[in-house]
């Protein structure tokens, strides 16, 4: 065993006992962290048409200005890229458009084989079920307030109303707890 798990281990031991954490929360957080390892290695998306003409350019801009750094170059290209000609910027900007186009399709399915993520707790299902209607009746308030506005009206709310949000996330998290187990 390395001197790294050796570490990691201690560390996860006595931040449990430190913090008295439940080991569901634990586990929780471990899918977490292995659901946004899964997204880092997901498609990435493409980059802009500029950089393309970059890629394309910069090293016939280095040969015809030797001297000038890195830094200086980049804005060279700038002003070329600024004053290209609209048929080959073009070129590049469909270039961009069809490796987007690419890269949303690769999006998508890698989007689809990704595991769930845990559902929103019952006050946020709530928050997110009343949003609308409480901004209609305040137009003009900021999101905080709005939070708050809803907060209260959480606070308000009949048991029954509530159990039955409670009930859904129950459910809800189940099905992800299923759908998605620790190992």
């Amino acid at each position: 065993m390395n001197t790294f798990s050796i570490l990691t281990r201690s560390f996860h031991q006595s931040t449990k006992s430190l913090f008295n954490l439940p080991s569901t929360l634990l586990k929780a957080s471990k899918r977490t962290q292995i659901r946004n390892e899964l997204i880092k290695q997901g498609p990435k998306r493409p980059t802009s048409a500029y950089f393309l003409y970059l890629h394309d350019y910069r090293d016939q801009l280095v040969k015809e200005n030797p001297t000038l750094r890195p830094a200086e170059i980049s804005k060279v290209a700038g002003k070329k890229w600024q004053n290209l000609e609209a048929g080959l910027k073009d070129k590049y900007v469909s270039q961009r458009k069809q490796l987007f186009s690419e890269y949303q399709k690769a999006k998508k399915v890698f989007d689809d084989k990704l595991p769930p993520k845990k559902p929103a707790g019952p006050f946020i299902k709530y928050a997110n079920d009343v949003r609308s209607q409480v901004l209609s009746q305040h137009p003009e308030t900021s999101q905080l307030d709005l939070m708050k506005i809803i907060g209260d009206k959480w606070q308000n709310l009949d048991q029954n109303t509530k159990d039955k949000y409670t009930q859904e996330y129950k459910k809800a998290l189940q099905e992800y707890n299923t759908t998605f187990p620790l190992k």
